[in-house]
């Protein structure tokens, strides 16, 4: 049985029907839409399957890079943690002060500062908030894709990537 495009319509369906499976004239954004949901959830399934110490040393890992990635958005960064009750107002106003001093680089050491302070809960939901701030934070957006790409051993990754550096400084030191 063969549909019009205005029964399509009617059905609240889109009217993107496409002869032989062409992708001409589809919807970037759609597919774009489709491929941040899909991080999103391998993300929070990620989580979901991660221990508090392999979020932990995931922290450690990326520390330097976390650091550079949420100055740019420290402040809604900051905003999730306080509304998830991992900051409190006070913790909040600090972060927020160093942000309007235009001291973007202490805003976010302090922000990761005390997120180890406050332990696996904290780290948990500021990763969780990452997800969620992703989009407006392209530094950050990239962290997530490559910790994604690694599948599900990233923390095999940052092993070998630990020996390879350890072993370049020994082998530096051997000159």
């Amino acid at each position: 049985m063969k549909h019009s495009q205005s029964e399509y319509q009617n059905l609240g369906m889109p009217v993107n029907i496409m002869a032989g499976g062409s992708n001409e004239g589809a919807d970037p954004t759609s597919k774009r839409m489709r491929m941040d949901t899909d991080l999103n959830s391998v993300f929070t399934e990620f989580l979901i399957k991660s221990d508090d110490y392999q979020l932990f040393k995931l922290m450690k890992f990326y520390w330097d890079r976390l650091e550079q990635a949420i100055e740019e958005g420290v402040a809604g960064i900051s905003m999730l943690l306080t509304d998830k009750s991992v900051f409190s107002a006070q913790e909040y106003q600090k972060i927020t002060e160093l942000v309007e001093q235009g001291n973007r680089v202490d805003s976010s050491k302090l922000l990761l500062n005390l997120v180890m302070e406050k332990g696996s809960l904290a780290r948990r939901v500021m990763w969780e908030s990452f997800v969620k701030m992703r989009h407006g934070v392209p530094k950050l957006d990239k962290i997530l894709k490559v910790i994604q790409e690694h599948g599900s051993d990233p923390f095999g990754y940052m092993d070998i990537a630990h020996d390879l550096s350890e072993l370049s400084s020994h082998l530096k030191g051997k000159k």
